[in-house]
């Protein structure tokens, strides 16, 4: 996601076009008055979840259910089960102590959904630009932030704001080992490191540009792929990091064109996957980074990434142009594609029931 605010969030064309159907998306209810909440019953679903951000400051981001048995899908869940639409750029989804914390990032809140039947049944607001929630105990959450400069701590008995951790910049996605948490920070080199018990920050490590995202794999250690500055040529890398004595064990840099994001891992935790315009896979014992993608990303624009649980399927949303709808691609764990579906406005997220 590397302009100032995500990938697709603010693009040039996006905003002529947001300028030109102005009109026609103000003169449309967001919250339907007399909006009828269908039976929606996700208890046995077998399925999957698709968070299309939509285009920014205009209000039409989404969520698609796919189900995996049957193939079919339902466009708008939110909408549906709800009556009302979801919001201003869907960015991420947690599920907390039984419940979807769904994050709206221009909306400024979070929505807290029942998964039974996707219906809301809370909300926490009061952020300024929320972008991850990463639960650090029973009763606790972060929430990583665009403009704060702060990381939110969320009391999760009442989904109330109770405080907050100073860190500038641009925080991102965060991973929580050995009771600290690892906060990406998109507008510098640094990844942080909050003490949990007490709230307070407790060390950095400076890393290359835009730290982004991050996985842990199955030795116990942490990646983190950092996603560079093409335009300032500052190049990205990605690092494995020992978290018992915060020692970088290994740094594989990229050129300064490129742009790496969506770092994830199997579910065996020795594979490692990244879109850099084409989708890589980097097994955990690598010392250099693949010269060859697994999939090629050419007439595509790959932009979110998931591997399935038991069966190491690569599901990659194609945004497209940003403007029209936007398909996920299936592919097996050697890189065949199985199937293909589309999805709503610029699918972002992909998250497996």
């Amino acid at each position: 996601m590397k302009n100032l605010f995500s990938n697709s969030m603010i693009k040039i064309h996006q905003l002529v076009l947001i300028g030109t159907l102005f009109c026609l998306c103000s003169c449309r209810s967001d919250k339907p008055e007399d909006a009828i909440k269908p039976n929606i019953s996700l208890n046995n679903a077998h399925g999957l979840y698709v968070l299309n951000e939509g285009n920014f400051q205009f209000g039409n981001a989404s969520v698609t259910y796919y189900n995996l048995d049957n193939g079919s899908l339902v466009e708008d869940i939110y909408k549906m089960a709800n009556g009302n639409n979801l919001g201003d750029v869907a960015q991420s989804m947690t599920l907390i102590n039984g419940w979807y914390y769904l994050v709206v990032n221009n909306s400024q809140k979070i929505e807290v959904i029942n998964p039974e039947n996707f219906l809301q049944i809370n909300r926490i607001s009061s952020l300024l630009s929320p972008r991850y929630i990463l639960q650090v105990s029973k009763s606790k959450a972060y929430i990583s932030d665009f403009k704060s400069n702060r990381i939110s701590i969320i009391n999760l008995n009442s989904n109330s704001k109770q405080g907050e951790i100073i860190i500038h910049g641009w925080t991102e996605e965060m991973h929580l080992m050995y009771g600290k948490a690892y906060i990406t920070n998109m507008s510098n080199d640094k990844l942080y490191i909050v003490n949990t018990a007490n709230d307070m920050l407790e060390d950095s490590l400076t890393l290359a540009q835009s730290p982004g995202s991050l996985t842990e794999d199955k030795n116990g250690k942490l990646w983190v792929l950092c996603q560079g500055d093409a335009p300032t040529s500052k190049t990205g890398a990605l690092f494995c990091i020992n978290p018992e004595n915060k020692v970088i064990e290994k740094r594989m840099d990229f050129s300064s064109s490129d742009a790496p994001m969506r770092l994830c891992i199997n579910e065996s935790l020795d594979t490692l996957y990244f879109i850099n315009k084409h989708l890589f896979q980097v097994p955990i014992e690598a010392t250099s980074l693949p010269q060859n993608p697994l999939i090629d990303g050419n007439s595509k624009n790959f932009y979110g990434l998931a591997i399935q649980p038991k069966t190491g399927n690569i599901f990659i949303s194609d945004a497209l142009d940003y403007i029209q709808k936007g398909t996920i691609f299936v592919y097996n764990s050697k890189g065949a594609l199985l199937k293909e579906f589309k999805s709503g406005l610029i699918p972002s997220k992909i998250y497996f029931k």
